[in-house]
């Protein structure tokens, strides 16, 4: 038989009523014993008892409701539209969000026309070939950027009688170490057309323009073969202090910072006959041969006894450090 087929109908109308009526006649009979066992048995359940109470008031209740509403759409003989209410909070949310939106354009056109300060900008010039790259920062450090070589130092801000002034900690391309320089700035941050200029008297003077710095990229050596002694970070301390501090990577990548002048050079590096060749960029790519000979964790390099980064000898008291430097 196929169980997706209709059945045929094929008891006479006659039948189906009866059945029908011997049915009702069957469920109004049970529904009488269901009512004559609840009559005898009230106690047993009494919070059901209340539950439907509730129901039944809410019932009545929800018909009232749905009956005065019957009643006015046939009085009106239409609908009527229910009307949304409006959020007490929507109008001051629009006023506070208008206030954001013009303090911040008034921010964006304040420093992008107006402001005349050395903080935010990277400024640049041309010295000899090479570009130097300038960054005044709010917390008063003071970066500069020529090739591959990092320095960093810090700068005041002042006022004088001659005008405002700028004075860094290092000298760095045409900035003298702490010299105070008059400076003005023109033109428009958001245009990107800002100058500095800087005046230390009447016979100098220099301008630095705003720029975006362009990072140098260092061509690793080929076919390198890396020193496995000698990879990792080494230190030259005194009087527990770092003077200098040399990296050397396996993919030929150096680095060598002077410490205590804020001067760092990145570079690459190849090994032969006992010297390290390190390179590093400026206007143009300079070499020197270093020697250095390795003894677990010490490494005597640039004339100097360096000890490896987080060993014992990096831990050691000053007076337990061979700082003297090597002949």
């Amino acid at each position: 038989m196929d169980e997706n087929k209709i059945p045929e109908v094929t008891a006479e109308p006659e039948e189906k009523a009866s059945d029908i009526q011997e049915t009702v006649a069957e469920n109004t009979e049970n529904a009488e014993a269901i009512g004559d066992t609840l009559t005898e048995a009230p106690d047993e359940h009494p919070e059901q008892e209340q539950e439907a109470e509730s129901v039944d008031g809410v019932v009545s209740a929800d018909t009232g409701i749905e009956n005065a509403d019957t009643e006015a759409v046939q009085e009106n003989g239409e609908e009527e539209p229910v009307k949304k209410k409006k959020s007490a909070l929507q109008m001051p949310v629009i006023i506070s969000l208008c206030i954001v939106v013009a303090a911040l354009l008034g921010y964006f056109i304040f420093t992008g026309f107006f402001l005349k300060e050395p903080e935010g900008v990277t400024w640049s010039n041309e010295i000899d070939g090479a570009t130097y790259y300038y960054e005044f920062k709010n917390d008063g450090t003071f970066d500069a950027y020529v090739g591959s070589v990092e320095i960093h130092t810090t700068y005041q801000k002042s006022k004088t009688a001659e005008g405002n002034t700028l004075t860094v900690g290092a000298t760095i391309g045409d900035f003298y170490s702490g010299a105070p320089a008059t400076y003005e700035i023109t033109g428009s941050r958001l245009l990107g057309n800002q100058t500095l200029t800087c005046k230390y008297n009447e016979e100098y003077q220099f301008t630095v323009k705003q720029s975006a710095k362009k990072d140098v990229d260092l061509e690793l050596p080929k076919d390198f073969t890396p020193d496995e002694n000698l990879l990792g970070t080494w230190l030259f301390k005194y009087m527990n202090y770092d003077i200098y501090k040399a990296t050397f990577n396996k993919d030929g990548s150096m680095t060598l910072e002077f410490v205590q002048d804020g001067i760092k050079y990145n570079g690459t590096y190849t090994l032969s006959d006992g010297k390290i060749n390190f390179t590093y960029y400026v206007a143009e790519n300079f070499s020197t041969p270093l020697e250095y000979s390795v003894d677990g964790d010490t490494l005597n390099f640039m004339g100097y006894t360096f000890v490896r980064e987080g060993s014992a000898a990096a831990e050691a008291t000053p007076d337990q450090q061979v700082i003297a430097p090597q002949q």
